[in-house]
């Protein structure tokens, strides 16, 4: 019911916002809804009377109002003082984060801005940021539409209604007048940005939260992306520079969704960064795969199509209001046309992505009886057509591999099957570094306490090529104590560590744990992580070149150690269970069989030439995606 009468209200203003000019229908509406604060719209209204420009900036903010809201509870409350403790306690522990996992904001109380914003929250954010737009040269080259949706918003979602705009520019005012005083907005924004990158940023993605506020932002530097962009969403406002956020809703080669700053240059392009990771510059490369991008803006948008908004059979993510796909800015001039072998019982077609779980929509189309088309489409990736049926994505052709000229669609050839070898299920992304953390690890044992007498038993010298890493000594002789060293440079970055004797089949549990400094109490009790069988927890040391003492209690003559460096345990898990399965078009994933892990690889035979594969561990894990066989390797898009 909430989100129907919300989307009544989206309905009703964009109806009334695209008939008119002037916004005056729109306000109209406004101060209808606004029931008994209706006075305190109409006080801004009165204020500005005489003040053209910032007349039509108060109606601009007003018109639009009636769809913003803000979330209020104790519970999001509670969360965010834990995200402040956790700036200076590092890590919330397990116990605390397993509580709150299914705490969704969502369902808590609603406060819609129209009924209880005042007029002095307005006029002052209104005044300053003229203030700050006035004062800046490069205002000149952009168009009062700009100003009003990349400068003035008094809000960026759905954090708190506060008055920000004056303790921001306070503190940072003086500090561009001091790094800048040229004309180019990039440059501005860059010192800036730097500046803040040197003010400090703790992630903290354990929550599901609303926006978390000006006023906490500037005071605890805490969250995930998308709070570090709304922190220089605050900063760059206050200051005259014109910037919002762009995002995408899913990865399409990765399990999460994404925020970046999105700078508005005066050349019209935008200038993508987030501050906590690269330096801004223009035409900048961005690593990370996107597929469509989005950006979030004040005002309501217009429907990307006709009845798009009040369709129910369209997934939420493409009703929401105040987002408009931004891709041209991103991929311009790449666009795909597709057609069905069969006619589609559907008035949308969407493109979607492969999640490891579901095939996610991440653009949305009208059909044209069998053909369709979708625009701006990041090249280089993998995407599968569909339509929605009975509230799930069908697919109505084969995946397909988008190149810049061309699309290669995966169509397997079950005359011609083959036999593979799998090494993992997720794309490689930063193993390879973390793995890299165990080279030069040397592992040695000693009977003496002060190791003396220690002799060197074994010692990585190559990068791992996979997660599960078997060492053997050297030496075979009786030792008690077994110290595992890290290079001078280096921290220690651990999964699991385990040492077994030539007379157990099981692990040796060590008496005690020390090192060669003192252990905080967080690190005391994260050493159990060595031996918690969770492949993708891990053991980092405070010290580079730490080093871990084990008392094994009586001395033993050692036959083999177990390393699983720092990794995401997307490698083959021993003793997991898995399957394989093929896309085939409209028939969806086909299974090739399940099997028990017995090693690190897997090998499949009769796998139909040209598919797209997926491999699904049903014993644990969640990230998963598509893949295809070149070469007898896997290829992750």
């Amino acid at each position: 019911m909430w989100l129907y009468n919300y989307l009544c209200v989206v309905i009703v203003c964009c109806t009334l916002l695209s008939c008119t000019g002037n916004l005056q229908e729109g306000v109209q509406y406004a101060l209808q809804q606004a029931g008994e604060n209706r006075g305190e719209l109409s006080k801004i209204l009165k204020y500005y009377q005489n003040q053209p420009e910032k007349l039509k900036a108060a109606r601009f903010l007003i018109a639009n109002m009636p769809a913003h809201r803000t979330y209020v509870g104790k519970e999001i409350d509670s969360l965010k003082q834990m995200k402040k403790e956790s700036i200076q306690k590092g890590r919330i522990s397990d116990e605390i984060v397993a509580h709150w996992k299914t705490f969704n904001y969502s369902s808590s109380q609603v406060v819609e801005d129209i009924d209880v914003i005042k007029a002095d929250i307005l006029i002052e954010n209104i005044d300053l940021a003229f203030e700050a737009w006035e004062k800046r040269s490069w205002s000149k080259q952009y168009s009062f539409e700009d100003f009003c949706e990349y400068v003035l918003p008094y809000r960026i979602g759905d954090e708190p209604l506060e008055k920000w705009r004056r303790i921001y520019y306070e503190r940072y005012s003086p500090v561009l007048d001091s790094l800048y005083q040229g004309n180019d907005v990039v440059e501005a924004a860059r010192v800036m940005a730097n500046y803040l990158k040197e003010e400090g940023f703790t992630n903290h993605t354990d929550f599901n939260l609303p926006h978390l506020g000006a006023l906490f932002l500037f005071e605890n530097r805490v969250g995930y992306c998308r709070d570090n962009c709304d922190i220089a969403t605050y900063v760059m406002r206050s200051l005259g520079i014109p910037i919002t956020m762009d995002f995408y809703e899913v990865s399409p080669s990765y399990n999460s969704r994404h925020f970046w700053s999105a700078l508005i240059d005066t050349t019209g392009f935008v200038v993508p960064f987030n501050y906590i990771e690269q330096e801004i510059v223009r035409q900048s490369q961005n690593e990370r795969k996107r597929g469509k991008v989005y950006r979030y803006y004040y005002g309501l948008q217009q429907e990307k199509y006709s009845g798009l908004y009040s369709d129910e059979e369209v997934p939420v993510f493409f009703r929401r209001p105040f987002m408009k796909d931004v891709s041209s800015e991103y991929f311009p001039e790449s666009n795909i046309k597709l057609e069905s072998s069969e006619a589609i019982d559907s008035h949308w077609g969407y493109l979607c992505v492969f999640t490891g779980a579901e095939l996610q929509p991440i653009d949305i189309s009208e059909f044209h009886g069998k053909k369709i088309e979708f625009a701006n489409v990041e090249p280089e990736l993998i995407y599968f057509p569909t339509f929605r049926k009975a509230g799930k994505m069908k697919a109505f052709s084969y995946p397909f591999l988008l190149k810049k000229d061309s699309i290669e669609y995966f169509i397997p050839d079950t005359t011609r099957k083959h036999c593979i070898v799998l090494t993992r299920k997720y794309p490689i992304g930063r193993n390879p570094m973390f793995l890299g953390t165990a080279v030069g690890v040397k592992i040695e044992g000693a009977n003496r306490k002060d190791f003396r007498d220690a002799e060197l038993l074994c010692q990585v010298v190559d990068t791992p090529k996979i997660n599960y890493n078997i060492l053997f000594p050297t030496v075979q002789k009786k030792f008690r104590y077994v110290r595992y060293s890290a290079p001078e440079e280096k921290q220690i970055q651990v999964g699991e560590w385990y040492m077994y004797g030539i007379d157990t089949e099981t692990a040796i549990a060590p008496e005690k744990i020390w090192a060669n400094h003192p252990l905080s109490d967080i690190h005391k009790k994260i050493l159990s992580l060595l031996t918690d069988d969770d492949w993708s927890s891990f053991y980092m040391s405070a010290v580079k070149g730490e080093q871990l003492i084990f008392d094994l209690g009586i001395p033993q003559i050692l036959s083999h150690f177990i390393l699983i460096p720092r990794n995401d345990d997307n490698y083959i898990h021993l003793g997991d269970r898995y399957e394989l399965f093929y896309h085939g078009g409209i028939k969806g994933w086909i299974s090739l069989g399940k099997q028990i892990a017995e090693g690190t690889e897997l090998y499949y035979e009769g796998v139909p030439d040209g598919a797209l594969l997926w491999l699904h561990n049903h014993t644990r894990g969640k990230e998963e995606r598509c893949f295809y066989m070149k070469d007898g390797k896997q290829l992750f898009i």
